[in-house]
Parts: structure tokens; sequence; C-alpha cells
């Protein structure tokens, strides 16, 4: 079977030496003549001790020692869940990593995961005898602080723009003013606009239920059950004995009675966008004035049509400016507190990028999600609070499991089904405490 020769791999973060001995694990090379006898070999299991590869811990020595005790008790958590399993047909190897830091709002909180990668075993049809594949599809893992927002989620009227025709484009930062400070401010006091995060954006690579992404969103958002995420196979297809499925179940282990992401208001929406307005000014004219300076003097018909368009939307900007200041102070002047403090869902069509089509946009709200409309979310300051000087303490975790079901190899099934009858992943929560 192909799938099984030709995997693609996914690697927890950047791998480095690591101080400790790595002992090649050597293929079985047990002599076989089918799949199902490859399936029920013995299988082969290393800790960190013993990795594939080496790896390295980043930090000073109290993060070092910190990471490494969480990280053992997942690996002892992992294999006190097998301990009346037996393992067959693949080669289940341990590794540690440092990915760098998860900036939650204004607290920063270091990144590190614990990676048990499974490696079928596969009979070498040349030679008759079982080989480990070089790469594997069926992951354990558990990653402490994660990284939350796999892809940002931009309200409507923020970023891209053009004033007439759709030509010229500006490319809008919306994080920061551009300019010498630009990347300072990015990182340390970026705009609160460019902070927010909607249900859709929460799901990316973690669930395919399209069906009810609230229902997952909101598992997520409380701690509570999993999502998943079918590859192959499909989630809403019949699936015979014959079928195959490579299915990927995430869980957030989060600390009770706090969600992790509290919706945006009307109010604070249009505040946003007020401040916002300040940052898309002054990164036009910067963007208008660097057009302008490239063209230069070039002569051509082109450039002329070019250089006319720039010209007019520097005097047009303006007016669009203070359109939209107008109707945002006017709606929070205006509107009763009730209609401004109900949830901020609005447009999320990337492809709305006319600047007057825009400004029609503004201010206008709908009561739930739909084709491009969104809820908008942030950080919860309740959740995440400073780590008081100790960055690799946990204080979210996120937990991974990857596996296929399919008639031909049964060891990714098994050892998953294993794993979530008797994996205490309740102990695993108590590291939040």
């Amino acid at each position: 079977m192909k799938q099984f020769l030709i995997f693609s791999v996914m690697v927890l973060g950047s791998i480095a030496g690591f101080s400790q001995g790595i002992k090649k694990i050597t293929d079985p090379l047990t002599p076989c003549g089918s799949r199902a006898e490859v399936d029920g070999m013995p299988g082969i299991y290393t800790d960190h001790n013993n990795t594939i590869y080496g790896f390295s811990l980043k930090g000073t020595p109290a993060e070092k020692t910190t990471m490494m005790k969480n990280l053992i008790a997942a690996e002892k958590l992992e294999e006190a869940s097998r301990k009346d399993f037996k393992l067959t047909g693949c080669a289940a190897r341990v590794s540690f990593a440092r990915h760098g830091s998860s900036d939650y709002g204004k607290n920063v909180y270091a990144s590190y995961g614990y990676n048990m990668g499974i490696y079928a075993f596969v009979c070498n049809v040349s030679q008759h005898a079982t080989k480990i594949v070089d790469e594997y599809r069926t992951v354990f893992r558990v990653e402490f602080n994660p990284y939350i927002m796999p892809g940002g989620v931009h309200a409507v009227g923020t970023g891209e723009f053009n004033m007439k025709n759709g030509n010229p484009m500006y490319e809008i930062p919306v994080q920061a003013k551009v300019g010498p400070n630009f990347e300072k401010d990015k990182n340390n006091n970026p705009s609160r606009v460019s902070q927010y995060i909607s249900e859709a954006t929460l799901m990316v690579a973690r669930s395919d239920n399209y069906k009810d992404f609230h229902s997952d969103f909101l598992k997520l958002n409380n701690g509570n059950g999993y999502v998943e995420h079918w590859e192959m196979g499909g989630r809403y297809d019949n699936h015979g004995p014959n079928s195959y499925q490579f299915i990927d179940r995430r869980y957030f282990l989060t600390k009770p009675g706090v969600p992790l992401l509290i919706p945006v208001s009307r109010k604070q929406y249009l505040q946003d966008m007020l401040e916002y307005f300040e940052i898309e000014k002054a990164n036009f004219e910067y963007d208008n004035a660097e057009k302008i300076k490239n063209i230069g003097n070039n002569t051509s018909e082109s450039a002329k049509r070019t250089m006319a368009a720039l010209e007019a939307d520097k005097l047009a900007y303006p007016r669009i400016y203070e359109a939209k200041k107008a109707k945002v102070n006017d709606l929070l002047a205006k509107q009763k507190p009730e209609w401004l403090q109900k949830p901020a869902v609005v447009d999320q069509d990337r492809l709305l990028k006319d600047a007057n089509k825009i400004l029609e946009a503004l201010g206008r709200f709908y009561d739930a999600e739909g084709e491009y409309k969104s809820a908008l979310y942030v950080l919860n300051p309740a959740y995440f609070v400073s780590n008081n000087g100790q960055a690799a303490k946990p204080l979210l975790i996120e937990v991974q499991f990857r596996y296929e079901i399919t008639k031909d190899y049964g060891y990714s099934s098994r050892l998953f089904n294993n794993w979530e009858q008797h994996f205490d992943i309740g102990a695993l929560k108590k590291m939040l405490q």
C-alpha cells in the first residue's frame, strides 16, 4: 500500500542537537510474507532518552527544569496508559521540543511539547523482511502553552483597499504605524483590531465540523470535550469495512470556569476602529508616497496613468477617513447601551476592498454568524494572567492524537483506542493548578 511507504510528516518545532547520546533503532528484519504478519509483530518503544533525533530545550536553567519536569510527566502518563497493552506493528519514538514563546496578550509563556511519533512496520517486497518507515502519520502530542490562533481575522475595512477601479491597491499593515518603530510597536503594542479572533480561525487545522463550528468552538473555548479534523476519509461519508479514515483529534485543557476567549462588543469594536483609522491614515499616506516616489521620472503612458490615480487617491482619501470617523462616532453617541453591548458580528468578506463600499458596510452588525459574517473575540484577560516570572508554567495545554483507521494496518487505531480508554487526561490537566 503506497500510502504507508510515502508519508508526509508533521514535525514539531525545530530540532537541534541534544547532549544525550542517540542510539540508532535498527529495522527488526523479521521475515515476513503478509501485511497481517507485519501488523502483529512486537513493537518498539523508545522514550526521550533514545530519540531518532536529538532535541534541545532552550531557556533559563529554571525554565529548562520546569519544562523537563512537565514533559517527563506527560511521557509517564502515556507509558502508564499502555500498562496492559501490547504494542505491535510499529515503532513509537518520543522526543521533546521547545517551540519558542506564546504571546498571550501582554503575557508571554514558554511554548514546548511532547511528541510520540508512530512509525509503521512494512514488509520489504524484495528482502521479505520487516522494515520501519522513515516518517510517521500517527502521532500523539502534548503542547504546553500552545499557539492559539493559526490564522488572524480582519474585520471589514481593515487591511487592503483601493480607492477607484481596483487600482492602485494599498496594502495596509493593521498592527501599527509603519516607520522606525513599526516592529517594536507591532510586537509590544499592536492595535486592538489585529488581535481579534473568530470561531473559524480558532478551528483552523483543528476541526472540519462545518455543520456545527459553534459547538466545537465552545468545546475548545471552555476546555470541555474534543474536536476532530477528518483529513482523509470524509467526516460525513459512509464508511465500510474497507474504507480509510485519517483523523486528527484535539483537546484544550484549561482552568475550570474561565473561557479562553470573550466576545468583542459592538461598542468595543467601534472604539477599536477609531484607533485603527489613525493607523490606516498614516499607513495609507506612507504607501501612497512610496508608490509616487517609485514612479520617479518614468514618462511612459502607463506610469502617467498610475501617477494620476495616485494623486487622485491622495486627494480622495481624507474624505473617506473623515466619513468613517464620523459614522463610528455617531453610532457611539446615538445608539442605546443595550445595542452597544451586544456581541460584534461583522462582515468578513475579504473580497470587499473598495473604499466606498467598505464605508457603506462599516457599522453594520448582525445577530448571528453566517457566510462572510464573523463574531469577533479576544483573549480573556481573566484567563491569560501574568506568569509572574515563571515563563514555563503551563497555562493552557493542547492534546493531539492523529490516527488512522484501515483494515490493512491496525496498529494506529489499536493504540488510539487504548489511549482513549486508559490515558489519564485528568492528571495532565492538574498540571495547570
